[in-house]
C-alpha cells in the first residue's frame, strides 16, 4: 500500500469518516473525534527507534512530542467547539470531521513551513546541504526526515534545532505571522529551468550535481522520482539558489515549500484519473472551493499563448485565520488546463506586443 493510500485509509478508520455518521453528534462522539486526531498525530510524529539515531537525541525529541500530544489533547476539543460555533446549523459528524481534518493537516504544513528564527535556519540549512544526507535510510515521515537532520548536525547544534522545534510545536492553533510568501517560481520550477538550460549547453554548471542525480536529471526521470533522488534534487536546488545569491531565508523557504506534503499527499487518489480540466479530486474530497486568478499572456494577435498562476482565493472548511498552505495549489493544474478554454481573445495592442490579462477561474463544489 503506498503512502497516500495508507495515510487515507488509516485516517478514515481512526476517525470513522468512512461511515455516513449521524447529525448532531453527541459529546462522546466529539471526544472520540478529538482522540482520533491525537492518535494520528502520535503516529506521524513517532520518533524512529532505529540504531542510526542516538539514544539521547531520540529521548529529547520524544519528550518534545509527548509535550505536544498533551497540548493537542487540549487543542482538539477547542477546535471542535470553535467549528460548531462557526456553523449556522448543526454539523454532521462527516462535515465536522472534514473541517477538523483540514485544520489538522494545514497545521502540519504550517509547522514545516514556519521558521523559528535565523539561528535554527542556519543550522538546518547546513544539515540539508551535508554531503550524504540523502543517502541515509529512507524515511517517509516528517519526523523521520527531521531526525536525520538532527543526527547529522554536530552535538553542539542540536540544542538549537530542538529549541526551534519546541517553539514551532507551541504555535499550533495560533494565527501565524511572518510566514514566507509563495515565490512566483517554485524551487521545482527553478530546478527544471536550470536543468533544461544545462542540458542545452546554454549555461555551465555552477553547483555540481551528484552523478546519480545528474544522470537521472538529464534523462528527465528525476522530476517524477521519489526518495533519495528527490532529496538530492532539492538539496542541489537549495545549493544553487544560495550560490546564485538568493537570501538564505528566501532560499530555505523555497526548499520548505518544495518538501511540504499537501492535501493530495494526505488523501487517497480515485481509481480512475480525471480529465485535467475536471474538479480536482483532492479538492472535492476535502470540500475545498474558490477562485484561482490566472495570468494569461497572449500572442501579438491577442490570442491565448501561455498562462501562470497569479493568485488564489480558497474556501477551506476548518481553516480560518491562517493561509491554507496545505491546499493552496489544489486547483493550479486544473486552472491552467481550463485557461485556454475560458479565455476570450482580446484586441491586439497598438505597440504590437503580447498582452497580459488576468482571468478568474471559479471552482464550485458539484
Amino acid at each position: 500500500m503506498n503512502r497516500k493510500r495508507f495515510a487515507a485509509a488509516w485516517l478514515a478508520s481512526a476517525l470513522g469518516l468512512a461511515s455516513t455518521g449521524a447529525t448532531a453528534a453527541s459529546t462522546q462522539a466529539d471526544v472520540e473525534l478529538a482522540s482520533g486526531f491525537v492518535n494520528w498525530a502520535a503516529r506521524i510524529l513517532a520518533v524512529p527507534a532505529t540504531p542510526d539515531i542516538d539514544a539521547p537525541l531520540r529521548d529529547a525529541m520524544g519528550k518534545l512530542v509527548d509535550e505536544h500530544l498533551a497540548r493537542l489533547r487540549t487543542l482538539l476539543p477547542r477546535w471542535i467547539a470553535e467549528e460548531r460555533a462557526r456553523s449556522a446549523k448543526p454539523l454532521s459528524r462527516d462535515a465536522l470531521g472534514h473541517a477538523i481534518r483540514n485544520r489538522f493537516i494545514n497545521e502540519v504544513s504550517l509547522w514545516r513551513l514556519e521558521s523559528p528564527g535565523p539561528g535554527y535556519d542556519a543550522v538546518l540549512t547546513r544539515a540539508i546541504l551535508k554531503e550524504g544526507i540523502c543517502d541515509l535510510p529512507a524515511r517517509e515521515s516528517y519526523m523521520g526526515v527531521l531526525m536525520s537532520f538532527l543526527q547529522a548536525v554536530p552535538a553542539a547544534d542540536r540544542g538549537t534545532l530542538l529549541a526551534g522545534e519546541r517553539a514551532l510545536f507551541s504555535h499550533w492553533g495560533q494565527v501565524r505571522s511572518g510566514l514566507p510568501a509563495r515565490a512566483a517560481k517554485s524551487l521545482a520550477e527553478d530546478e527544471s529551468d536550470v536543468i533544461v538550460r544545462l542540458g542545452s549547453g546554454e549555461v555551465a554548471p555552477d553547483v555540481a550535481m551528484p552523478p546519480v542525480l545528474a544522470s537521472s536529471a538529464f534523462k528527465g526521470d528525476v522530476l517524477t522520482a521519489g526518495g533519495d533522488l528527490t532529496c538530492a534534487l532539492h538539496q542541489w536546488g537549495l545549493a544553487h539558489a544560495l550560490h546564485r545569491g538568493d537570501p538564505p531565508g528566501v532560499a530555505l523557504a523555497a526548499w520548505r515549500r518544495a518538501t511540504l506534503r499537501t492535501a493530495v499527499d494526505w488523501s487517497d487518489a480515485p481509481a480512475t484519473p480525471r480529465e485535467a480540466t475536471a474538479y480536482p479530486w483532492a479538492a472535492q474530497a476535502n470540500k475545498v472551493s474558490g477562485t484561482v486568478v490566472v495570468l494569461v499572456t497572449t500572442d501579438v494577435q491577442g490570442h491565448f499563448s501561455s498562462a501562470s498562476i497569479a493568485d488564489r482565493r480558497l474556501l477551506v472548511p476548518g481553516v480560518v485565520g491562517n493561509p491554507p498552505i496545505a491546499f493552496e495549489s489544489l486547483f493550479d493544474s486544473a486552472s491552467l488546463a481550463q485557461a485556454p478554454h475560458q479565455f476570450k481573445p482580446v484586441a491586439p495592442r497598438d505597440d504590437g506586443k503580447p498582452a497580459q490579462v488576468k482571468l478568474g477561474i471559479t471552482w464550485k463544489l458539484p
